[in-house]
């Protein structure tokens, strides 16, 4: 509504400097007479040439925004498989996963689950049923990457992970994060 009332006044402020510069300049000569048409076709060309690029610049930031928060959500998820990775190859390093390991490895996943569920909720909400395939991509990574993580003998005092069982983590913490990099190109691309 205040838009309006400024485009009022700006409208009868430039009516005015008009008449005035008709009076004391009198070198543009100005016509009585109103032509309706190429009034209208004023009217409407202003129209055009503001109303359309604020409602368009408006809509393509909305757009920008959702895409923005999910792409901050996919990358805070990358940070917490690299967390994972990184934990397992000191693990690896130590030759043994102690009791706080375990504890954080647990934990880290439980986040991992949390965060694919919030950027999947996110994707349904901005109706951005697009990514269907790579979130079934994403979780079956993500169970295979728990299942390698933190399946057999994981929780029993002793546990070790082989050189064998980091190459294949590494394996599949590639495949998810490779995963999740597509799926910020795909959303970067809508």
């Amino acid at each position: 509504m205040m838009r309006y009332v400024i485009a009022v006044i700006l409208i009868i402020i430039g009516v005015v400097i008009g008449m005035g510069l008709q009076h004391y300049y009198p070198l543009f000569l100005f016509e009585e007479n109103i032509d309706v048409v190429g009034l209208a076709t004023l009217v409407v060309t202003i129209f055009l040439a503001v109303y359309i690029p604020i409602f368009l610049e408006r809509n393509m930031h909305n757009k920008r925004s959702e895409k923005d928060v999910i792409i901050r959500k996919i990358e805070a998820l990358q940070d917490t498989i690299r967390t994972v990775n990184h934990t397992v190859a000191e693990c690896v390093q130590k030759q043994t996963v102690s009791t706080g390991n375990t504890y954080q490895l647990i934990s880290l996943f439980t986040t991992i689950s949390n965060e694919l569920d919030t950027i999947i909720t996110l994707s349904e909400h901005c109706k951005k049923d697009k990514f269907l395939e790579d979130f079934d991509e994403i979780k079956s990574c993500r169970f295979q990457y728990r299942k390698m993580v933190t399946g057999g003998d994981f929780q029993k005092k002793g546990f070790r992970y082989t050189i064998l069982d980091k190459k294949e983590e590494e394996k599949i913490y590639h495949r998810f994060d490779k995963a999740l990099c597509v799926l910020i190109f795909k959303v970067n691309g809508l």
